[in-house]
């Protein structure tokens, strides 16, 4: 027997648009719609995401394209080959390459909006058999990548572009592994071949974001719950073949980078500043276990979609999905109540270890946080879960209202998702700008009087609070989203101050004079103001500042409700 091949992505997608109806098609356009109407306000010429401030570490100077690209390449052996992910610094690195000024990072955006709408596409045909259709299965994609988890990489524009990717490569893996294992058993013994692509996509997508690889393990665990015309015992077999398969490739994955990470720091001595990117596992049974009680309670807590809802609605979608598949095989078995029962339990008990396997390379790592990257595998799971709980109650339905399922969906639960999500731009790019706008009338102000020749003491007072006045109301709804980039790194100031400089021509900072980052060291400060061809930029979050040159204060707490205003004392010299 031959094996027939599994469609290629373009392929499949044009012959599931080709199988749709009229409606089903209006609902993939009107998704794809309301996905560019979400992040259409990420489009604004003056907006950097936090991460993004990294493209202006390199120098006052903007310096050629080339020598940006290198720069950011001679980071990633020592640094991103050692924390498992050498693979996802390739986008910032075009995007170093391609920025030069802060006006430079609208031309990025559109490509990366792209790339979130082929996601859309092609996760949603990968759903198809798991949503019941393709437009369903877009709808559920769809509200996927504006989850808050994808969101928030979304809006840190090319920086983020390689782990969106990661999504398009598990999801890839996860559905050529399947074609692999519902094909006869003759096949699969004579073709053995056939696990070479999945294996090495998911692989690569390890490369790139572990945590977001690892949403092939939420997608496995949605097949116990299609209905398929093989047996319950088959679809556990595959089950179970899917998770070994992908604990072997991740196991392989870890080998390998661990064995990296020692040569490279044996060879240069090169230690990780950060003990929580290290690939060394967590593996003491305390810490797992307190880890595993943080996880449970995230999972209470976060809302399974991007909008408001009651704590425990994803713990009452796994509830649901473990009922529908205890239900179904207690109706095929004609058991009894006590067996009814008994499923119930096996069906919640491994769910709930399999969607906290999901997320394992933050659960066996040294991360302290439980961030919402961290937990993709559950956005993707709470949509699929949302979508067909729309399905099955159209189910109940005339039939015609059953054929509008989809349509029902997108109403249901895409458009208030989306509506979210566009607010969320709206104000991430606003607390951008209120940053931006604040820190160019100060350096102006600066660089107007000539304050490199008499007030070459630039004194950053970080704020308190990550959020400006004008989000604090937001609160939890924007998790790491809307904050200020000085406020949520304090190294991110000198970059700022590079990139509003590069905006100026009429001033010798970078060329004639240097600009020295002392950020928390006051004797550098000291130290740097002895050299009349020297600027020194300090960074101080509400000490005492003792120095003996009055210094230029930009004030970033003025922007929140908690502003700061730090003593200055003065130092007489002899």
């Amino acid at each position: 027997m031959t094996l027939v091949s599994a469609p290629t992505p373009s392929v499949s997608i044009i012959q599931h648009w080709h199988a749709q109806d009229r409606l089903s098609r209006y609902v993939i356009a009107l998704s794809l719609f309301l996905i560019v109407f979400a992040y259409l306000p990420t489009l604004r010429s003056d907006y950097v995401a936090p991460d993004q401030w990294r493209a202006f570490r390199y120098s006052v100077l903007p310096q050629t394209p080339y020598e940006r690209a290198a720069a950011c390449g001679h980071m990633i052996p020592p640094y991103y080959s050692r924390t498992g992910r050498p693979l996802i610094w390739i986008s910032e690195c075009v995007e170093h390459a391609a920025v030069a000024r802060i006006s430079d990072f609208v031309y990025l955006r559109p490509f990366v909006l792209a790339i979130v709408l082929f996601t859309a596409i092609y996760l949603g045909a990968v759903l198809t058999p798991l949503a019941g259709g393709f437009s369903t299965g877009v709808v559920a994609a769809s509200a996927f990548v504006m989850a808050p988890g994808y969101s928030f990489m979304v809006l840190q524009g090319m920086t983020g572009a390689m782990v969106l990717i990661a999504v398009l490569l598990a999801a890839s893996s996860f559905g050529q592994l399947r074609d692999y294992l519902t094909q006869s058993v003759d096949i699969r013994t004579t073709r053995r071949a056939g696990l070479l692509a999945p294996f090495s996509l998911f692989f690569v997508a390890c490369l790139i974001y572990p945590a977001w690889a690892f949403l092939v393990v939420a997608l496995t665990l949605t097949t116990l719950a299609v209905d398929v015309k093989a047996s319950k015992g088959e679809m556990l077999k595959r089950f179970c073949a899917c998770i070994l398969f992908y604990l072997v490739a991740a196991l392989l994955y870890y080998s390998l980078e661990r064995l990296i990470e020692v040569v490279l720091q044996k060879a240069t001595g090169f230690a990780l500043e950060e003990p929580g990117y290290s690939m060394q596992m967590q593996l003491a049974p305390g810490a797992f276990i307190e880890r595993a009680l943080q996880a449970a309670k995230r999972f209470y807590v976060m809302p399974p979609l991007n909008f408001d809802a009651p704590r425990g609605c994803l713990l009452a979608a796994l509830a649901l999905f473990s009922g529908y598949i205890g239900w179904t095989e207690w109706k095929s078995r004609k058991a009894g109540v006590w067996a009814g029962l008994a499923l119930l339990t096996t069906a919640i008990l491994l769910s709930s270890v399999v969607l906290l396997g999901s997320i394992s390379p933050w659960l066996f790592s040294r991360m302290d946080r439980l961030e919402t990257r961290h937990l993709i595998p559950w956005y993707l799971f709470s949509c699929v879960c949302a979508v067909g709980v729309v399905r099955l109650a159209a189910t109940l339905l005339p039939t015609k209202l059953f054929s509008a399922s989809a349509a029902l969906a997108l109403i249901v639960f895409l458009a208030p998702i989306a509506l979210m999500q566009n607010r969320l731009s709206t104000l991430e790019t606003t607390v951008s700008e209120l940053e931006i706008q604040s820190l160019r009338t100060s350096l102006d102000q600066w660089l107007d009087r000539k304050g490199y020749v008499d007030r070459r003491y630039l004194l950053a007072v970080r704020p308190l609070v990550n959020r400006p006045t004008v989000a604090q109301s937001v609160g939890a709804k924007a998790g790491e989203n809307a904050i200020l980039s000085s406020g949520a790194n304090w190294v991110q100031i000198s970059w700022m101050i590079n990139a509003l400089l590069r905006e100026r021509y009429d001033h010798p900072i970078g060329r004639s004079v240097r600009l020295v980052d002392c950020v928390l060291d006051q004797d550098c400060v000291e130290r740097t103001l002895r050299d009349p061809q020297a600027v020194a930029l300090g960074v101080v979050d509400g000490r005492v500042v003792r120095t003996a040159e009055k210094p230029y204060v930009i004030n970033f707490s003025l922007l929140t409700p908690q502003p700061v205003l730090p003593r200055i004392e003065r130092i007489i010299q002899p």
